[in-house]
């Protein structure tokens, strides 16, 4: 069951067409504890997140809609810095590569199949909260020291534990004048940095312990051994003219990072291995690679991005 900001539940909106499949997918997010809003189009849900943004925690929309469909409501909701970090779970048809593509480029991260099964409904869920809780946990980090931060040019950390990224991500991005538009893509970086540059995880033994529940016992086990103390992330927020320089290095082997980079549908349903392609495509307006793969600069320009 999802856990609640004081006592107020975690609120879906449910976007679809079809009210059978309302019906039923209302009735299993329900069950899993949350509160849940429906809207018949992309365009009736975002009137209804443009009046309210804290209506919805996350917004789980079909693809195919009239008026306006999935993409559509991505895009906008994207387009608001209320609504930019709501997390949007997007159903599609099975072997829907295409309109994975399209959910993709518009900012979606979370898929579901229809007929939605049970088991699916709720790892993508709770994958979909956990990322509401860290954006809420670096948020609150942040309005407690962003003003201190207003006459600040560079700010370096170091670092080697998960248990250090939320506070180091909202100090880096309390350098940049939009510190929403920087936290997902940062948190990105070192986190990568943390998992498989220090603690040396691979893709593959990533997803069989998610598949198998044991990622965060496995996470906080290596983060405590030994035979890792020597890794360090070194994380460097720079102020520049016209924006804000975001680099991020490891002492690890790195890893092969071109295939990361850009989005891949066949990995969009994956439990990992797409949050370097979200920092690339979506967070930062240029992200640049060292050969290796052990050091990554992102940027973010300071005035307001082209909305394409």
């Amino acid at each position: 069951m999802p856990e609640t900001v004081g006592k107020r539940q975690r609120r879906v909106l449910l976007v679809d067409d079809d009210r059978s499949s309302l019906l039923v997918l209302s009735g299993m997010l329900e069950s899993l504890g949350y509160a849940v809003e429906t809207a018949e189009n992309g365009a009736e849900a975002f009137t209804m997140m443009r009046e309210d943004a804290q209506r919805a925690d996350i917004v789980v929309t079909d693809f195919m809609m009239p008026v306006m469909d999935g993409v559509g409501l991505t895009r906008s909701l994207k387009r608001i810095d209320a609504t930019r970090n709501i997390p949007v779970v997007m159903m599609t048809g099975a072997n829907s590569d295409d309109d994975m593509t399209a959910g993709i480029a518009a900012g979606v991260f979370y898929y579901l199949t229809k007929p939605p099964a049970p088991g699916l409904v709720t790892s993508v869920m709770n994958s979909a909260l956990q990322e509401v809780e860290r954006n809420e946990r670096v948020r609150h980090e942040l309005g407690s020291h962003q003003s201190a931060f207003r006459n600040m040019e560079v700010a370096r950390f170091r670092l080697r534990s998960p248990d250090e990224v939320d506070a180091v991500v909202s100090l880096m991005a309390s350098l940049h004048h939009e510190p929403d538009a920087a936290i997902q893509g940062i948190y990105e970086l070192v986190q990568n940095a943390v998992e498989h540059g220090v603690l040396r995880f691979g893709l593959k033994e990533k997803t069989r312990l998610l598949a198998e529940g044991g990622w965060e016992e496995a996470l906080k086990a290596r983060a405590h051994d030994p035979r890792y103390a020597k890794g360090i992330v070194e994380a460097t927020a720079m102020r520049r003219k016209g924006g804000t320089l975001f680099v991020v290095k490891d002492n690890g082997p790195g890893f092969t990072w071109k295939p990361f980079l850009a989005s891949d549908p066949a990995r969009a349903a994956a439990r990992c291995g797409r949050g370097i392609a979200r920092a690339a495509n979506y967070s930062f307006d240029r992200l640049v690679y060292n050969e290796s793969g052990n050091q990554v600069a992102g940027y973010l320009a300071g005035e307001a991005r082209v909305v394409w």
